[in-house]
């Protein structure tokens, strides 16, 4: 019973997100038509629920992490970037984070961690690439554009900087399940404290430190292409 019921939950899925690839796809006067694109496994990956939930975890924590940065004094901020590189240093990397905890109040650790283990529960069951998952995301993001030709350069610019943040989640999401790729199959001996193990947190944190220095320099281009206007 229970595969019946996934059965019409995945129908209406696809219904559903053939409904809205079509919406986004002509606009009202039909200057933007362009032909139906079949909806695939990846579409409807990316329309569950479990995936958005996972994007909006990813969200809320990327903004616990800011909210916490954004209390610190210049002197702390200073402290804190020298901690941030010490993470990514096998010797230093116990002390930087028991301290970046002290000094922020944000476990890096246990978050990193945490969602870790989220993204390897929602893609647990996935059997299609990461290309097909990469263009299942651009037809997912190109369903959020809305074209107007009355946006002010603030308008613009706050959506740039959300583009910012759902580019920022996605190379998150591949951070994670790239360590999720290669700790699967280490011995249980090398957890927690195994050097594979240790080896992997630490190209995962590496790769999330680099997916947040990119979402700086984005959103300083935001900046930058849409200033304040006169």
């Amino acid at each position: 019973m229970k595969k019946w019921n996934f059965g019409f939950v995945m129908i209406g899925l696809a219904f559903l997100i053939s409904i809205l690839v079509l919406s986004c796809q002509t606009d009202e006067t039909d200057e933007y038509s362009q032909q139906a694109v079949d909806v695939t496994a990846a579409d409807l990956f990316i329309a569950s629920e479990a995936y958005q939930n996972l994007e909006k975890e990813i969200g809320k924590d990327m903004r616990r992490e800011r909210n916490a940065i954004s209390k610190l004094s210049k002197e702390d901020l200073e402290q804190y970037r020298l901690l941030r590189k010490g993470i990514l240093n096998v010797e230093t990397r116990t002390e930087a984070i028991t301290q970046l905890k002290i000094l922020t109040g944000y476990d890096y650790q246990a978050n990193r961690d945490r969602i870790s283990s989220l993204v390897r529960d929602v893609f647990k069951d996935v059997n299609f690439t990461k290309l097909e998952l990469m263009r299942a995301r651009q037809k997912s993001r190109m369903c959020k554009v809305v074209i107007t030709r009355t946006d002010t350069n603030a308008e613009l610019r706050e959506k740039c900087k959300n583009d910012c943040d759902e580019t920022t989640k996605e190379d998150i999401i591949a951070c994670h399940n790239h360590f999720n790729e290669n700790i699967k199959d280490l011995p249980a001996s090398e957890f927690p404290d195994g050097e594979s193990y240790k080896f992997w947190v630490k190209v995962r944190d590496a790769c999330i430190s680099a997916a947040q220095r990119e979402e700086e320099n984005c959103k300083k281009n935001c900046d930058k292409s849409y200033p304040d206007e006169e």
